[in-house]
């Protein structure tokens, strides 16, 4: 299902001259393991396979590929990023594992969803970004007028969003009444929350189409209660993320500044995996911000003791903003700007 580019991967390599090669690979791509890994020793250089978890083009391996003496990393199932790249002379080499795969049918059944309303956004993932203008196209011939938002921010293709990046749908939005996304649950969800717009989602993994509305609003009421209970801490952490891509040592300092301008305490934690138990020992910080990837507050924060909230959300309960021009700004900005 997957175009893994295995060719192209040994042929980066022989150019390249690697000896050692770090493979990452998410893991729903690690059953191919086997065979990019003997592609790579085909090519005459060792594979070593990174079995820790792949989040994202964020999450580049460069201390271990280091530690292990590597001179390339094949970095599996995403598209690079504008802008992120490596500090060292490692070799990166990404292939993103684009799905051959036909989303017609779920597509049609997504754009039934959608009869009620007028101009839509379309927006997928890399995996199906090869796909996006047939999706258009579908969509214009069952009648309806079709947006595609620019490719911005950390997108590297015109209608591609990923779990921290929504550039390309925010773009458009007071254009379209509605948006068709083709991919997951998860990145759809992303859409709803961060246009405030109807989102539908055809789910090719599945075969289903389905309305995002509800579980955007039980999202979005979760995230008001954890604002709503910061508004009394006295002390945050204020977490900084240590993988490549989520490093945002100012967006820490800026945050540290509002709390501290606002009669609060802080402590700057850093940390390469931010998890419910690493932090659940810090008993004296009352709520946390977090400053790395924003999946984390916005789908998973209910595994957190206490509010993990993103810097928007911190300016909303520091009463700096209001939740209203939150859910106009957005969740995915940075305190102050």
């Amino acid at each position: 299902m997957y175009a893994l580019e295995l060719e192209e991967l040994a042929s980066r390599v022989r150019r390249s001259g690697a000896r050692k090669v770090l493979i990452q690979m998410p893991f729903g791509l690690r059953r191919y393991a086997r065979d990019v890994a003997m592609a790579v020793e085909r090519a005459g250089a060792i594979s070593i396979i990174h079995a820790d978890p792949c989040y994202g083009a964020c999450d580049l391996a460069l201390c271990a590929a280091e530690r292990l003496g590597a001179d390339m990393i094949a970095h599996y199932g995403h598209a690079e990023m504008p802008g992120l790249r490596s500090p060292s002379d490692m070799a990166i080499a990404f292939f993103e594992a684009r799905m051959d795969i036909d989303v017609s049918d779920v597509v049609e059944s997504a754009l039934e969803l959608l009869d009620a309303y007028g101009p839509i956004g379309v927006a997928t993932t890399v995996q199906h970004i090869h796909k996006l203008r047939d999706v258009v196209e579908l969509a214009e011939r069952k009648g309806h007028k079709a947006l595609v938002g620019r490719a911005g921010g950390r997108a590297l293709y015109d209608g591609q969003v990923l779990g921290c990046d929504y550039t390309t749908v925010r773009e458009i939005r007071d254009d379209v009444e509605a948006f068709l996304v083709v991919g997951s649950y998860f990145h759809a969800l992303g859409v709803a929350i961060s246009t405030g717009r109807p989102t539908v989602v055809a789910n090719p993994y599945e075969g289903l189409a389905k309305r995002m509305d509800v579980e955007a609003k039980r999202v979005l009421a979760r995230r008001y209660a954890s604002v709503e209970e910061a508004r009394k801490a006295r002390l945050f952490g204020i977490i900084i993320g240590l993988k490549p891509g989520q490093m945002h040592i100012n967006m820490a300092l800026r945050t540290r500044e509002l709390v501290e301008k606002a009669g609060r305490e802080t402590l700057l934690l850093a940390a390469d995996d931010i998890r419910p138990e690493y932090l659940a020992d810090f008993t004296e910080i009352d709520a946390f911000v977090n400053t790395a990837c924003p999946r984390l507050s916005l789908e998973e924060a209910g595994a957190f003791r206490r509010p993990l909230l993103t810097p928007p959300e911190l300016e909303v309960a520091l009463g700096i903003s209001r939740w209203e021009d939150l859910c106009e700004r957005g969740w995915f900005a940075a305190p102050g700007s």
